[in-house]
């Protein structure tokens, strides 16, 4: 799936009080912002929901999430990573284990767009939970990805050389 189909697609997303079986208290500020983002993404429309969450000026991790998923969304991944870096990394080199696992599944997602496939799997096990379905969703991508590499290119990914080639997500990028 191209990043603008995905940016068109129906997302996989949560608001309110529960994200992939973690709570998260929400001031209905939040929530209500969240939710207007969402419908923002549903209607295939990310540049609308970033501009949205810029304008409201609220200070939340939830906040930040949803602007790194309008980033994926938008084909920025770059600017995606620094943003979910800061949600989901702590001192640039562990991953944060307080953090609901949309934050961290978002920040692997985000890799994986970036062709950092190594990177994403080490954010995939910080996850606790190896059945989130974000979780499954990305193993799923990287397995088919994997599958469709040639004998060359399998003994250049064991070597830790990553070879290139778009790596397509049937699913859209991120998750509010």
């Amino acid at each position: 799936m191209s990043q603008n189909q995905a940016s068109n697609a129906s997302p996989r997303r949560t608001t309110g009080s529960k994200s992939n079986g973690n709570s998260h208290p929400q001031s209905p500020e939040v929530s209500e912002l969240l939710a207007k983002v969402a419908a923002s993404l549903d209607s295939g429309h990310p540049q609308k929901a970033l501009e949205l969450l810029q304008r409201a000026k609220v200070k939340s991790p939830w906040v930040t999430n949803a602007m790194g998923t309008c980033l994926l969304r938008l084909g920025d991944t770059t600017r995606a990573i620094e943003v979910f870096k800061g949600i989901a990394v702590t001192s640039s080199v562990c991953f944060r284990t307080d953090v609901p696992p949309v934050f961290l599944t978002n920040f692997a997602t985000a890799l994986l767009m970036a062709h950092n496939v190594s990177g994403c799997l080490s954010a995939l096990g910080a996850v606790r939970d190896e059945h989130n379905p974000a979780v499954q969703r990305l193993r799923g991508a990287i397995r088919r990805w994997k599958e469709g590499l040639s004998l060359w290119q399998r003994i250049c990914w064991f070597w830790g050389d990553t070879p290139s080639g778009p790596i397509e997500l049937d699913f859209p990028p991120g998750e509010i």
